[in-house]
Formats: C-alpha cells, structure tokens, sequence
C-alpha cells in the first residue's frame, strides 16, 4: 500500500534526523532512522531499504575527508572478523533474538560509557587491543548484519582509538561502507531485497542529501574537543534510548 502524507513525513524527518546525525558523529544514521521507519515498514523492511541511502552517506564521509587517508591506520583486526560476521548476521536476520541483541548493545556501550568516565585518556592499544577488538568485532558484525544498528559497539571502539575528527568519520565511512555492501549482497542472495526495497531506498537518498549537507557544513566549524563532547552525548543517548528499550519490552 502507498504510505500517506503523515508516515512519509515521519519517515523523511527520521532520515533526516539520522543524516544529520551521521555528518556529526560519522554513525548513527540506521539507529535514528530505522526506528522511524520501522513504524510503518516494520523492522526487517527498514533495514533493508535503509541500505542504500546509507551506502550514499558513507561514500559521502569518505570522499569529504579523503585527505585523511594516508594518516589514518586501517586495523584489519576490526574489519576482517567484522566482515565475515556481518555476512552471518545478515544470514540470521530473519530470526535473530532481537531482544538478546538489545541487551548486549546496552551492556557493552555501558561498559565502555563508565570506562571511558573513570579513565578519559583510555585508549586501546597493545594487548588489551589485540584482544578486545577482534572479539568485539565478532559480534558487532552479527548485530549489523542482523539488526543493521552496530553504531552502539562501534563508535565507542572507534573513539577509543583517539583518532582526529576527520579520520574518525573518514573511518566510520570506511568500516560502515564495507559492512553496508556485504549486507546487500547477502540480501540479494537470501533474496531479501527487491525492486521495490531499490525504489524506497532511492526515494530516501532526497532527505539525505539534504540534511546531511546541512549537517557537514555545520561539523565542519566546530573544534575537535566539542566534537568528541558531542559524539559522547550521541552515545549516551543511545545508551538510555537501549536501556528504556530493553526494560519496556
């Protein structure tokens, strides 16, 4: 059925919101955006059609902060156990235990939210990331695979490593624009994405060039500490919307 005006507005200010969002932080365009859509889409539809616009949003982030490149290290510890996850969790969208999901998202962001409070210089390096950033790529890879909003255990892995502001959203663009081109293909081989999904997800590019436009000339203006406070305000935000989630279902 066509959506009316009222779900397509809801829709367009969820994408925008998302892209906005997105632009500040380098993430958190399916976790703001999704939800919206999902009240007139359902959940596994928003996640599928949510693939193209945020497949544009990434190459967006990479080209605008292509100059960053050469400085930026690529940590193939993160992308390659990431990589094979998100194909496994795109696998199990279709039955994956949502509300498990929810709770290891609200947990692990927890930890690293009271981490990073206790301790503000922390910084993952050594052992302690040889260790912590394979296995939490497993599993971050499943859950954006699966429920397509991995933002929760990347962004605070990603802040971590005390990177620039520009590379930290040239590797949110990076690490993300991989993870959306396996989830398509493993949707096109599951036979989860359709024309119509390509139809919707090109309509949803509008709102996004918008306001993810808006969003970057604004970024561009602020300092790196303010920032770093707000991509911290993200997370928490996240964090409270993941807790209220898990306990009022």
């Amino acid at each position: 059925m066509p959506l009316d005006p009222f779900a397509l507005s809801v829709i367009f200010i969820g994408l925008g919101l998302g892209a906005i969002v997105k632009s500040f932080a380098g993430a958190g365009l399916p976790l703001v955006a999704v939800p919206f859509m999902s009240i007139f889409l359902g959940v596994e539809h928003a996640v599928v059609v949510i693939q193209i616009p945020n497949i544009i949003s990434n190459l967006w982030l990479i080209y605008a902060n292509r100059s960053k490149i050469k400085e930026t290290p690529l940590h193939l510890e993160l992308i390659i156990p990431s990589a094979v996850a998100v194909f496994i969790g795109v696998w199990f969208l279709s039955f994956a235990d949502r509300e498990l999901t929810g709770v290891l998202l609200a947990g692990f962001l927890g930890i690293f939210l009271i981490l990073i409070w206790l301790k503000p210089e922390f910084k993952l390096s050594g052992l302690t990331n040889k260790i912590v950033t394979p296995a939490v790529s497993i599993l971050g890879g499943f859950i954006q695979g699966s429920a397509g909003a991995s933002q929760p255990i990347y962004s605070p892995l990603l802040y971590s490593l005390r990177l620039s502001r520009e590379s930290f959203l040239l590797y949110n663009g990076l690490l993300f624009g991989i993870f959306n081109t396996i989830q398509v293909f493993g949707m096109l081989i599951f036979g989860m994405f359709t024309l119509e999904h390509l139809r919707q997800g090109l309509l949803a590019l509008i709102p996004l060039f918008i306001f993810q436009y808006a969003g970057m000339k604004v970024s561009g203006r602020i300092s790196r500490s303010s920032s770093n406070r707000l991509v911290l305000i993200i997370l928490i935000a996240i964090e409270m919307k993941l807790v209220w989630d898990v306990f009022t279902k």
